[in-house]
């Protein structure tokens, strides 16, 4: 029997569903390189996702296989060479991949090919309808559907056959903050090992605090599949529910944009789709680059420049302050976290950009405004995360960090606050209850976060 076996983002040997058997035979993996995801992705997440290729290509070779990576438009042709008896191939919840996982499945039946469509990126299956809320969909699909799995065995020999068929070189892209997360799949199981070892059982209580070690900074290696959700399920169980739900949190985004593909560029929620954001191009520069004047944004947003990463509190604090202080328009944010982030996912991505607006899934209501002052004060007690990031305040004390215009006049080169959080808020309140009119909050719970 002759297998073809079609990677995309599992780019891993170890418990790898597209390894199933694949000691038995002939089997014959490709990567077919795509060039909208070439243009679609940003560098950081390019330079990374070839890096793992790579690495792939040698772990193939290492145990007698060869990965074939061919231009997509050259698919057909290179099926009619390998001639395989078999095509199995991962599903993936974007719009692009679906489209063309659609083709792929017509051109198999047209040419009477069996194929397999395998499960990966997601633990959960797709439900037929979207869950209103996280936490029905975590006690009403997830746990009903998602147990720990043995691994799938690493083959120890794989027999692939010699083709004359088109290959292309993987692409080389470099970025400097990409390199910082260059690793083999064995020096990503040892992070990972390292993580359980040391912080899994205290994750609950140190998930939130950006200046600890205290996340698994897994999440670009998920992305291209060099590490299993399965294994981390597995390892994860009965140890930290936080982190399962967090793995869970991916399955939730996933169906979401499976079932709502306008999403992408479109509020889930009807009622927010003509809300008035503004479209500020000197203030979203300098929320970019930045230089907002608040710190614990500034430090965000120049640790996603600097490694191509952030600590997941701070994307909520960044974010918030873009679409809820300076009104700015959740889209403009999206993009630039997905052209920057190493572990750029556009599930993930849309999925807690719309959750901060307020206009997405199980959704932050329009009136929780994260105050970014009181955020640092109870997640950065510290400083230690602003003074790694903001060198220029290192030698603030922690009161002054809590006084903006006071910071600003005791060191004159860090910009004074684009927009003050209190004034921000209430422009945003404003406007809010204007556009919402009878439907506005009359209570603000939120209003001190």
């Amino acid at each position: 029997m002759r297998t073809v076996a079609i990677f995309r983002r599992e780019l891993r040997l170890t418990d790898n569903p597209l390894l199933q058997d694949a000691e038995r035979d002939e089997w014959i993996p490709v990567f077919f390189l795509d060039e909208y995801n070439q243009q679609e992705h940003g560098n950081n997440l390019r330079a990374l996702f070839f890096h793992a290729l790579r690495q792939l290509r040698n772990g193939i070779e290492s145990v007698g296989g060869q990965l074939y990576v061919v231009p997509l438009e050259q698919q057909e042709r290179f099926l009619d060479i390998a001639r395989p008896d078999e095509v199995r191939f991962c599903e993936d919840v974007e719009p692009h991949s679906r489209e063309r996982d659609e083709h792929l499945k017509r051109l198999l039946q047209r040419k009477g090919i069996r194929y397999r469509v395998l499960r990966d990126s997601l633990l959960s299956p797709i439900p037929e309808a979207t869950y209103p809320s996280f936490t029905q969909f975590y006690k009403r699909h997830f746990t009903q559907h998602v147990q720990p799995e043995p691994p799938i065995p690493m083959p120890s020999r794989l027999h692939t056959p010699t083709l004359d068929v088109p290959v292309v070189a993987i692409p080389e892209v470099n970025t400097q903050p990409a390199s910082g997360w260059y690793a083999t799949e064995a020096e990503v199981q040892a992070k990972w090992q390292r993580f359980v070892a040391t912080t899994l059982s205290r994750y609950g209580s140190l998930r939130n605090l950006p200046a600890e070690d205290g996340v698994s900074r897994m999440s670009p290696y998920i992305r291209c599949g060099i590490i299993s959700l399965r294994q981390m399920l597995r390892e994860a169980w009965g140890v930290s529910e936080q982190f399962v739900k967090e793995l869970a949190w991916r399955d939730f985004y996933s169906h979401l944009l499976y079932h709502h593909p306008e999403t992408v560029d479109m509020e889930l929620r009807p009622e927010w789709r003509s809300f008035p954001w503004r479209q500020d191009e000197e203030q979203f520069e300098r929320w970019a680059k930045g230089q907002t004047g608040i710190p614990l944004v500034d430090a965000g947003m120049r640790q996603l420049l600097c490694e191509g990463w952030m600590h997941n509190r701070t994307r909520m604090v960044v974010a918030s302050y873009l679409t809820k202080h300076l009104l700015i328009d959740w889209r403009w944010g999206e993009r630039w976290f997905y052209r920057h982030l190493v572990d750029a996912d556009l599930a993930q991505n849309v999925g807690n950009w719309q959750w901060t607006a307020g206009c997405g899934a199980d959704a932050l209501p329009y009136f929780r405004i994260f105050n970014p002052v009181l955020q640092a004060q109870k997640f950065d007690p510290n400083a230690d995360y602003i003074r790694r990031y903001v060198p220029e305040l290192r030698n603030a004390t922690n009161e002054l960090l809590s006084d903006l215009q006071g910071l600003h006049r005791a060191f004159p080169d860090y910009p004074p606050p684009v927009v003050h959080p209190e004034e921000g808020r209430k422009r945003f309140l404003q406007v809010a209850q204007r556009f919402f009119g009878d439907s506005a909050q009359e209570k603000l719970p939120f209003d001190h976060e």
